[in-house]
């Protein structure tokens, strides 16, 4: 008798994402953490900051629809995650921004989007960790923390 059940593949093109997702994400909180210098070096740091920020949300989505596609994420939760991606990387940007005016307590938004953006990511790619938490309650709370955490900084950058 053969054996016919369905191999599972390793997630490998989920990690390689998320590994360069981290690569980045470590580069841009670096980034965000030193000092500005002036006149040309603040410019080349906020253009550096931009790069690096639109470079992980890239990769984020990209981990995201990885996990829509080979994995198993409700649709509702997509799309919610098509509108709030975007807005999370606008937010985390400001946050940058608002450090580099000595705002060292914005560096917690771009602190925190990533890590739970790329966390929801592989709970959706990831079968054993679908196990572990509902979907419903998962995707929920994911995404009302997103959202919250990217508003934030929007309303707070009003007033700093």
């Amino acid at each position: 008798m053969s054996n016919l059940q369905p191999q599972r593949s390793t997630p490998s093109g989920a990690f390689l994402l998320f590994a360069v997702a981290c690569g980045l994400y470590i580069a841009m909180l670096v980034n965000a953490a030193t000092p500005l210098g002036g006149g040309e070096a603040a410019f080349s740091d906020a253009i550096a900051s931009l790069f690096l920020t639109v470079t992980l949300w890239i990769v984020l989505a990209l981990l995201l629809v990885n996990g829509a596609l080979m994995g198993e994420m409700p649709r509702w939760s997509a799309i919610v995650a098509v509108m709030l991606v975007p807005l999370s990387g606008v937010a985390a940007f400001v946050a940058i921004d608002m450090c580099s005016r000595h705002i060292q307590w914005a560096i917690a938004f771009p602190t925190t989007l990533p890590p739970l953006i790329a966390a929801y990511a592989m709970w959706a790619r990831l079968p054993r960790l679908r196990a572990l938490f509902p979907s419903s309650a998962i995707s929920l709370s994911s995404w009302i923390m997103v959202f919250v955490l990217s508003i934030a900084p929007l309303i707070l950058a009003l007033y700093y």
